[in-house]
């Protein structure tokens, strides 16, 4: 998240106060939004506060307060604030390292603010544009990792995010990714006050969510397609062609087609040519089936790395083992962006890495078969003995 100065007439000023948060510097604005850089007051830490301005239908008042531009929009303007608040406290229940943490949520000045961790890093987009090169599989594989477990987190709370892109993922400096909101006040308000073509981003939006009356149901193979659309993009710099141009006949070309000096397996390329097929029914039915056909499986029960623990790894060096019993076959994504730039020859044991490797004991193949064995035996012998002395 980049900061500049505020000059817009529609973000509050330098020096504002919200409920407890003193405004330092603009984020960033759109069409149903503005992000500030703000200091709680009472932490001093620094953090991003959301605050929910459509400016398609209301707009600042002279006292700083929002307000819809007419009495007919009264209504969409409340189901979007609705809206708005419901997303920021459901992100504020869920605790994931890839999920934009929320702090909290409220209201204030006739519209809503969520304040929410600050993330000093850069957009995906902008990622993939200033360093195209690096964009191998193996690559895609350390950044997009986290955002599918984020995503599957998500859907484990039947929550579907509807709008994954590269502008909506952040990378920080050591290569982990955030995935941020939702906008699920933007989508409502879509529906409400103007034809979703105007606020959906083509080539990042599956053909269900073109479609207005409800007839074609959303679900995880919505969120499938955004995920394949935006490994498309960092593969090939640009997002695959809109769904609506490929109804009547489907041109996509694939990831080889498109990069073809660039060593992408087949395997992989075929996984993200399904993840975006036109019809919901020809995609994956899951972010666990998108992620098995692209090969990066993961422990099933594997426990998450906290922000912490991610902090350790990268600034403590690893072993060539631990690099071993993370990256093959199954690695735990967090710790593999540690990995990016750390040389062999400096490498020394973490601490987070080996609490990681004593909880994963029991999941590694046979980890735990010798103990099985031995207390089998030790029941077999118990038993042979007790029926020996009552003879």
């Amino acid at each position: 998240m980049s900061v500049f100065a505020i000059s817009n007439s529609n973000a509050l000023a330098c020096g504002a106060v919200l409920d407890g948060y003193v405004i330092t510097g603009l984020i960033g604005q759109g069409g149903f939004g503005v992000v500030y850089l703000a200091r709680d007051t009472q932490t001093n830490r620094t953090v991003a506060i959301k605050e929910y301005l459509p400016t398609t239908i209301a707009g600042r008042m002279a006292d700083g307060t929002v307000a819809p531009r007419s009495t007919e929009l009264l209504r969409a303007y409340a189901t979007g604030l609705k809206s708005f608040l419901r997303e920021a406290n459901l992100l504020s229940e869920l605790s994931h390292p890839a999920l934009v943490a929320v702090h909290r949520a409220w209201e204030q000045n006739g519209t809503a603010y969520m304040a929410m961790a600050y993330y000093p890093g850069k957009t995906l987009r902008d990622v993939r544009l200033a360093r195209p090169a690096e964009m191998t599989e193996a690559h895609v594989r350390v950044l997009m990792m986290p955002v599918f477990e984020a995503v599957a987190e998500l859907h484990a709370h039947r929550v579907i995010h509807r709008d994954i892109s590269p502008d909506n993922i952040l990378v920080m400096a050591n290569a982990t990714t955030v995935l941020l909101d939702l906008g699920a006040a933007r989508q409502v308000l879509g529906g409400m006050t103007q034809a979703l073509t105007t606020i959906l981003k083509p080539g990042f939006a599956p053909i269900e969510q073109y479609v207005e009356d409800g007839s074609m149901e959303q679900g995880r193979w919505t969120d499938v397609y955004g995920l394949g659309a935006v490994i498309y993009f960092l593969a090939t710099g640009k997002p695959p062609t809109a769904a609506t141009t490929r109804i009547v006949r489907d041109t996509l070309p694939s990831l080889s087609d498109v990069v073809p000096n660039v060593d992408y397996s087949p395997g992989f390329a075929h996984a993200v040519k399904r993840a975006l097929a036109v019809r919901a029914i020809d995609r994956f039915k899951s972010i666990g089936e998108f992620r098995e056909a692209l090969g990066w499986s993961i422990f099933a029960k594997a426990p998450r790395v906290t922000a912490v623990a991610e902090k350790t790894v990268t600034l403590a060096a690893l072993t060539a083992e631990d690099i071993r019993r993370i990256t093959a076959p199954e690695p735990e994504a967090p710790l593999v962006a540690a990995l990016i730039s750390s040389p062999a020859s400096h490498l020394r044991r973490a601490p987070a890495i080996e609490q990681m490797r004593a909880q994963h004991a029991g999941y590694e193949p046979g980890g735990q078969t010798w103990w099985l064995i031995a207390t089998l035996l030790v029941m077999v012998l118990a038993t042979a003995s007790v029926v020996y002395f009552l003879q």
